[in-house]
């Protein structure tokens, strides 16, 4: 009996240590277990257990068994980030429905540009709901946008355990969220929001930028169009819109096309530089190195596609990108150096643009969270890049419009006197002479010439003959009536040209002048200079062209030096001015 008893506590001490096994085993199981209400709240990175693959691909069985021996680590960082070209990873969450009704949720998980993406639900061990997506292979569902893939599922009540396989040779990250419908709605309203606005402010400034190329021919408008056109496709392609709208079931293009793209908004980045800032003339090294920065991004770029090098291609996009931003940055700050129009606003905008692109860079990559902000950062930096370089196309050719106008201007006036040189009368007086022959009105020409001019530079020195051309010039502008074109023919020579003048009143004109001119009497350094001219008057009758009317004035001027100087003629007598 002592003994029988003796094996009956036995027996009762094993089942009670078996118990207590199962009881300890339930409570590690249930230790990482989340309630569905607390998982709306955040991201759930910190939350899952991960394991990263080591060898050969895992089963959904293989990987609840490698959990079940404890081979998952705790999850350190809200959304796990494991960089370009990492071996495929799984998460594990176990998520309670602790009420007595079916929960339906929608689950947020992966990124747009991952290659593959396996979604399982469990129920007590065994897969319920498997669902694959991304853009490696056809067939696969695609995301919903930048917000990636969203997975409705109707949770019962209890447990139920969500295992995550992510794969993809570019950077690899697995944010994961558990949302109600609502809140699931909401995001997805406010992400189309964005982007709409996005998109339709970037193409704006395309459309807008394309019609001033159309109409201006001005080759930096057009950089300009493909650098924001560039950017609009890598937007298109990274946040997912690409592979909905534009390549739908293409996986072998949009593998791809976000680190192409990201190399070609570079490479016109760098190529809108060099021309908006007219590096090939004014900073050739700065060319020198946008250019070479430029070949040796695409030649990378393209090795990597030909020989199908998927992780290295995305190494080279994502350090050229920091590259080019960086070498933006230093061409505006050399440019402003150098004074180089519009050069502080593109230094500006590169600086926005270059915050931008690496807070998303290394939020993608490595350095910095992958937080709604910091993936959208770039976006925004180019937005902003795209108005401040808006403006300063606008302020640059301003500017050039204003140096060209001032450069004809020069050009077109005498630069002594400020008056119209030969050359700008003889374009202004052809247009007076047409409409003076289709209105059949009259024309009149004086040429008023100084007379002892050579003598007067001889006694007072040139500057002093200078000086009274000035004085001239100043008296046949307030002389002359409105619409009269004035003008320096020529050293001491000057004509002026009347519309709607006929001889009569063009020598009374020419009469006012040489009174005028005898009566002023300017002082040049102490000394007065008394001015005398000769003016001839000719009226538009048989002459067959302006010229010819000049010429006949000219010779009218001629005979008023050989009447004594100091007098008008005209065709009639010469008479002289009134002292």
């Amino acid at each position: 009996m002592i003994y029988r008893g003796a094996m009956d506590a036995a027996t009762c001490l094993r089942a009670a240590l078996l118990g207590l096994l199962c009881l300890c085993w339930s409570l590690v199981a249930q230790a990482g277990v989340l309630s569905i209400d607390a998982a709306a709240t955040a991201t759930l990175g910190r939350e899952a257990g991960l394991l990263v693959e080591q060898d050969a691909a895992l089963s959904a069985d293989e990987a609840l068994a490698a959990q079940r021996a404890g081979r998952f680590s705790p999850g350190t960082a809200s959304v796990p980030k494991f960089g370009i070209g990492a071996p495929p990873v799984w998460l594990h969450l176990a998520l309670d429905n602790p009420g007595g009704d079916v929960l339906r949720r929608h689950l947020v998980v992966g990124v747009p540009w991952t290659d593959r993406l396996d979604v399982y639900l469990l129920r007590e061990g065994r897969v319920v709901e498997h669902i694959a997506a991304g853009d490696g292979e056809r067939g696969l569902r695609v995301p919903a946008g930048s917000v990636g893939h969203v997975i409705e599922h109707d949770f019962a009540p209890g447990l139920t355990e969500l295992l995550v396989r992510a794969e993809s040779p570019d950077p690899l990250l697995v944010p994961l969220r558990l949302l109600e419908p609502a809140q699931a709605q909401q995001m997805l309203r406010a992400h189309d929001y964005g982007y709409g606005l996005l998109y339709g402010y970037l193409f704006a400034l395309v459309a807008y930028n394309l019609m001033l190329f159309l109409g201006l021919r001005d080759r930096s408008q057009l950089d300009y169009v493909l650098y924001v056109g560039s950017f609009m496709l890598l937007s298109l392609a990274y946040s997912g819109h690409g592979q909905i709208w534009l390549w739908p079931g293409q996986p072998e293009f949009q593998r791809y096309a976000i680190l192409v793209l990201m190399v070609l908004f570079g490479f016109m980045g760098l190529r809108f530089a060099s021309s908006f800032l007219g590096l090939a003339s004014s900073l050739p090294a700065m060319h020198r190195l946008a250019g070479a920065l430029a070949i040796v991004g695409a030649l990378a770029m393209a090795l990597c596609v030909v020989f199908d090098l998927q992780a290295a291609a995305g190494v080279v996009a994502f350090v050229f990108t920091l590259l080019f931003t960086m070498a933006m940055v230093l061409i505006g700050g050399v440019s402003v150096h150098r004074d180089r129009i519009a050069a502080p606003y593109f230094l500006a905008g590169a600086l926005i643009a270059m915050a931008g692109t690496a807070i998303t860079t290394l939020a993608v990559w490595q350095g910095l969270p992958y937080l709604p902000w910091t993936l959208h950062a770039a976006e925004l930096g180019v937005a902003l890049d795209g108005t401040v370089l808006t403006l300063a196309l606008a302020y640059r050719m301003r500017r050039l419009r204003g140096e060209r106008l001032r450069a004809e201007y020069h050009a077109a006036i005498d630069p002594l006197t400020g008056l119209r040189n030969r050359r700008a009368f003889a374009v202004e007086a052809t247009a007076a002479w047409q409409a003076a022959l289709r209105s059949g009105q009259p024309l009149s020409v004086i040429v008023l010439d100084l007379d002892h001019f050579k003598a007067l530079n001889d006694d007072f020195g040139h500057s002093a003959g200078d000086a009274a051309l000035v004085v001239v010039a100043r008296i046949l502008e307030r002389c002359s009536r409105e619409g009269d074109l004035v003008a320096r023919w020529g050293g001491e020579e000057f004509v002026v040209l009347m519309p709607d003048t006929a001889l009569p009143n063009a020598r009374a004109i020419g009469l006012r002048l040489i009174d005028a001119i005898r009566s002023a009497e300017p002082v040049h350094e102490g000394r007065r200079l008394a001015l005398s001219a000769s003016v001839g008057v000719a009226e538009r009758g048989a002459h067959e062209d302006l010229e010819a009317l000049i010429r006949d004035a000219d010779r009218w001027m001629y005979a008023a030096k050989r009447s004594g100087r100091g007098c008008v003629c005209c065709g009639v007598r010469p008479e002289a001015a009134q002292a």
